[in-house]
């Protein structure tokens, strides 16, 4: 795309002749624009770009409570259901001594 304008119509690729794209590529041809254009062009561009982050940052932050949530069950039934020691529980469930330690309080309380 940053070289676009130095390749001539007929360098392009078949594809390249499908009508979304080209009017994808006239909508991103920023040296048609005004400053102001361009300048408005770059603050929503910067703000979708803020914006996409933040929800990949929620999705990230949903995942591990998720992950959480579940190595707790997982714990929590070993502890309730089995006579394993708190090395084992920790071994069998990818998790340390300690997280199984503080399911095991947590329960106890």
């Amino acid at each position: 795309m940053k070289t676009l304008h130095t390749t001539k119509p007929s360098e392009y690729p078949a594809f390249w002749n499908e009508e979304w794209l080209r009017r994808a590529i006239e909508e991103l041809n920023t040296r048609n624009m005004t400053p102001e254009e361009r300048a408005h062009f770059a603050r929503v561009t910067a703000a979708n770009a803020e914006a996409v982050k933040a929800e990949k940052q929620k999705i990230r932050e949903a995942e591990e409570r998720r992950e959480n949530f579940v190595k707790t069950e997982m714990v929590k039934k070993m502890l309730t259901a089995s006579q394993l020691s708190v090395e084992d529980i920790a071994n069998f469930s990818n998790t340390s001594v300690d997280f199984v330690l503080s399911v095991k309080q947590e329960l106890s309380s």
